[in-house]
């Protein structure tokens, strides 16, 4: 639980808003996001559990400048044109992705600000200092949702977090097909996104438990 001295309760003029009602109904974090002429920006958001950000630096920012940090997807890539144009052409449909990352402790509230990612991009910190992937390693994955609303036509962004020991795999019946799929996709990041992972110093030790696993 995150404590109270960290984040000041809500001002009361906020109390009835509809997204804090909302978010108290459900488990996802939800982001609202409205399209002005910047673009899609961040215009208002329940975060509880966020995965290596901070909702105070992203607030009021458009979709190109929140996702300027993400290797390749910065302003003018056509990996952000995509997504701009996929947010304009979405409807009612509901449209689902998943995300992923590697964490060494079970928290589900994981903050990470600008400053602290270019240090840890930088200095490539081990993120198991004592080399025991198999004791302190968790796969954390994001289940994310975009859907239009129909009346504001607003986009409501939701972000559900599954946080798993990565020794689970061990007992899983397919645990040899998914621990080297998921070594494969360790193998195929570069060292950019590696070090926006946070993974630079521990890939290879990572690879191996896995490979080791699916025998």
């Amino acid at each position: 639980m995150v404590g109270a001295e960290n984040h000041p309760a809500l001002p009361s003029a906020l109390a009835d808003a509809p997204l804090v009602a909302a978010s108290l109904l459900v488990q996802e974090d939800l982001i609202l996001m409205r399209r002005d002429d910047s673009g899609w920006r961040l215009a208002a958001g329940s975060l509880c559990f966020p995965s290596s950000w901070s909702l105070l630096e992203k607030f009021g920012k458009p979709l190109q400048q929140i996702h300027e940090p993400v290797p390749g997807f910065g302003p003018g890539t056509r990996p952000a044109e995509l997504i701009n144009r996929m947010f304009d052409g979405l409807q009612g449909q509901a449209v689902e992705r998943f995300n992923w990352s590697i964490q060494a402790d079970n928290a589900l509230y994981h903050p990470l600000s600008n400053v602290e990612r270019i240090d840890r991009a930088t200095n490539r910190p081990s993120r198991f200092p004592d080399g025991d992937v198999r004791a302190h390693a968790f796969i954390r994955v994001e289940r994310q949702t975009l859907r239009k609303l129909p009346s504001s036509r607003d986009i409501l962004f939701t972000i559900r977090i599954h946080l798993d020991p990565l020794a689970v795999l061990a007992w899983h019946p397919d645990r040899a097909t998914l621990a080297l799929s998921f070594a494969a996709q360790l193998e195929a990041l570069d060292l950019d996104q590696l070090d926006y992972k946070g993974l630079t110093s521990d890939r290879d030790r990572l690879i191996e438990h896995l490979k080791t696993m699916a025998r």
